[in-house]
């Protein structure tokens, strides 16, 4: 055998991953691999990036960072269905958009919807769609619901004088006994990840204003604590809208939101 690579056993057993596991993160390009010369189905994996992984792994887990096979990525077609099933689970059919709506957005803009996976199954999402301002402030004040948002309100995110709405935040819960409950470590991975997506897009792109719905008390909490600012309230304060015009890291409001996720205060 080469000494420089590893057999796909051999990468497993450094790895420590189950056999589906390994090769579903290879074909996501999650693991190096090269094809063999002279063979068309043979791969072998480069034994300095196996031990560089292996190594990080290692590291994550004693810095307490949560398991290392979460993955933030773009949502495919697949993963929209799943996230539709985990919408209707959670808040019924009256409050999600229909698949076929969100594959209609899709083929507008198909970069604004992200999803977290544990192990290759989706457990949680996130959306955030450019769309025209006065749309979103329909939405704020209730006069329309997603569902009913126009096709040609949906913009390009290369488009000038962006307004984004932060459309989603959603983590699958976890069946504790007979409740429902959410994985805190799923919970801050979402939000830090999606953060940081928000982040990138204000950077790369022209985008004036950010909007939000607070629909239920831990969504207004977020929402403040990330500097919005409530501008309208509708039903005794139990739908709230925000707005800010320019998101910069608030570091230490997202470490405390995360602490909180991570370890909530009982009631």
């Amino acid at each position: 055998m080469d000494t420089e690579y590893y057999t796909a056993e051999e990468a497993m057993k450094v790895l420590k991953k189950p056999r589906s596991t390994f090769f579903k993160e290879v074909e996501n390009g999650l693991i190096p691999s090269e094809l063999e010369e002279g063979r068309q189905r043979g791969r072998r994996y480069p034994k300095q990036a196996i031990d560089t992984l292996a190594r990080r792994t290692s590291k994550q887990k004693s810095k307490g960072k949560g398991p290392s096979h979460l993955m933030f990525t773009p949502s495919n077609t697949a993963d929209t269905w799943n996230e539709v099933q985990i919408g209707l689970d959670l808040y019924g059919e009256d409050d999600i958009v229909p698949f076929e709506t969100l594959l209609d957005w899709r083929d507008i803009n198909d970069e604004m919807y992200m999803s977290v996976k544990d192990k290759g199954q989706v457990v949680g999402y996130s959306s955030l769609m450019p769309m025209e301002e006065d749309v979103l402030l329909a939405l704020l004040h209730d006069k329309i619901r997603e569902k009913d948002i126009p096709l040609n309100a949906i913009k390009q995110w290369t488009d000038p004088n962006l307004s984004v709405y932060i459309a989603t935040l959603t983590v699958k819960p976890s069946i504790k006994g007979k409740k429902k409950v959410i994985d805190g470590v799923r919970g801050s991975f979402l939000l830090r990840q999606t953060i940081k997506w928000a982040l990138s897009l204000n950077r790369q792109y022209s985008i004036k204003n950010w909007y939000g719905i607070g629909a239920t008390k831990e969504g207004q909490h977020l929402f403040e604590m990330l500097g919005f600012k409530e501008i309208v309230s509708l039903y005794n304060g139990d739908r709230k809208g925000y707005y800010i015009e320019n998101i910069k890291e608030p570091v230490k409001a997202i470490n405390r939101i995360l602490e909180e996720i991570q370890h909530p205060r009982s009631s």
